[in-house]
């Protein structure tokens, strides 16, 4: 039995279970499929090598390379189509590389396999992500790490109910960035003085069709990351 957004309210659960019962089920689920990828991987590597001194030598330089490479704090990227991408997403992959991180973008469809994600985000040291549905992905992530949710114009308090509360009692460490009207594509459209850029309250008490329309539909972001 659930309690708020994305928790279990323990006393109302057999056993005392908490959202962190719930990862080690995923834990569980997941972690046979991926243990075979990484055999198959293993596989693939020593039917391609060469027992030559040449290789042995290239297999050390490797080694360390990947050594250096995987010592390096781990960033995922949501990746997101349509609305509310990030437009200068490349720009954000070049400043987490300069900075020192391993980045890699995820992009999700209909068709991406869950065990796949679990993979990625469970390694991962932090994931940063513009707010929506795919932000729920979060309870794939090992407790401790953390989660920066980008926070369009009109989506304050969705973001903040539906991941910020729920992300830190299951023990992540998030940051929440609103983004400045500026970093909104709605910049571009309405004028300054625009209650939908400065005043998005306004607009959501009309209702549930004007922020979806407006600032879920109609939003894309373009960080400053200067």
């Amino acid at each position: 039995m659930t309690i708020d957004e994305l928790a279990i309210d323990s006393s109302l659960v057999q056993g005392n279970k908490s959202i962190s019962d719930f990862h080690n089920v995923l834990d569980k689920a997941y972690w046979h499929r991926i243990q075979g990828w990484i055999r198959k991987e293993k596989e693939k590597v020593l039917l391609s090598s060469s027992p030559t001194l040449s290789a042995l030598e290239e297999d050390e330089e490797t080694e360390l390379a990947k050594y250096k490479e995987n010592k390096k704090p781990k960033l995922v990227i949501l990746s997101r189509g349509g609305s509310r991408a990030i437009i200068d997403q490349h720009l954000l992959v070049h400043l987490a590389e300069k900075i020192g991180f391993k980045v890699k973008v995820l992009k999700l469809d209909r068709t991406t396999e869950l065990a796949k994600i679990y993979q990625v985000l469970n390694s991962t040291d932090a994931m940063v992500g513009v707010h929506g549905a795919a932000m729920t992905h979060f309870l794939f992530m090992r407790p401790s790490s953390v989660l920066i949710q980008i926070i369009p114009l009109g989506t304050d308090w969705a973001a903040e109910t539906y991941y910020g509360v729920p992300s830190r009692k299951f023990g992540l460490k998030y940051i929440g960035y609103k983004i400045l009207p500026k970093e909104s594509s709605l910049y571009n459209k309405y004028n300054n003085d625009d209650p939908i850029l400065n005043d998005p309250n306004s607009i959501n008490a009309n209702g549930w069709q004007f922020t979806k329309k407006i600032y879920l539909d109609g939003q894309n972001v373009k960080l400053d990351l200067e």
